[in-house]
C-alpha cells in the first residue's frame, strides 16, 4: 500500500495559525469587557474554576484545564499576588490547595456580568448555529487530540 502524498499547504492554511487567530480575536472582546476589573479572560476563568472546584490542587486544576503546571503556575502568580487566590495547606503540609479569598469572590461576582456581556457579544456576532457548531467542533477536536 502506498503512503498518502504529503499535504501541500500555505502557512495561512495552518490549523494552529487559524485557531490562534480566532482565539486572539475572541480574547480581544473579553479583554475589552473585563477591563474595568483588571482581569484578563484567562485570570477570570482560573478564578472561576478555583471558586467552583476549590479547594483544588495545582495538579487537579492543571488536569481540569488541560494545561501544563508551568503555564498554570505563571498564570496564577498575579492572582495570588493580588490576594484573590491563596495557597492553603491541606492535611499534608507538603500539599497546597488553591482557594479563592473573600476579595477574589467579590471580584469574580463583579466580573461575571461583564464576562456575560462579552459572551453574548461573541454569540450574537457568530449566530446560534455557528456558535453551536464551533463548540461541537472544538469538543470533538479536543477528544481526538487528547489521544495523541
Amino acid at each position: 500500500m502506498n503512503a498518502p502524498a504529503p499535504i501541500r499547504l500555505s502557512p495561512a492554511e495552518c490549523t494552529c495559525f487559524r485557531v490562534r487567530g480566532a482565539a486572539r480575536r475572541v480574547t480581544q472582546i473579553y479583554t475589552r469587557h473585563l477591563a474595568p476589573t483588571g482581569l484578563k479572560i484567562s485570570q477570570f476563568s482560573l478564578l472561576g474554576f478555583v471558586i467552583a472546584k476549590g479547594p483544588v490542587t495545582i495538579t487537579q486544576l492543571s488536569d481540569l484545564l488541560a494545561t501544563d503546571r508551568t503555564t498554570l503556575t505563571r498564570n496564577l502568580r498575579p492572582l495570588i499576588g493580588s490576594g484573590v487566590i491563596e495557597r492553603a495547606t491541606a492535611g499534608d503540609k507538603r500539599r497546597h490547595e488553591l482557594v479563592a479569598t473573600q476579595a477574589g469572590r467579590a471580584l469574580f461576582k463583579r466580573a461575571l456580568p461583564l464576562w456575560s456581556a462579552a459572551e453574548q457579544e461573541v454569540r450574537t456576532a457568530m449566530g446560534a448555529k455557528l456558535t453551536a457548531d464551533l463548540h461541537g467542533a472544538l469538543d470533538r477536536s479536543m477528544e481526538k487530540l487528547a489521544a495523541l
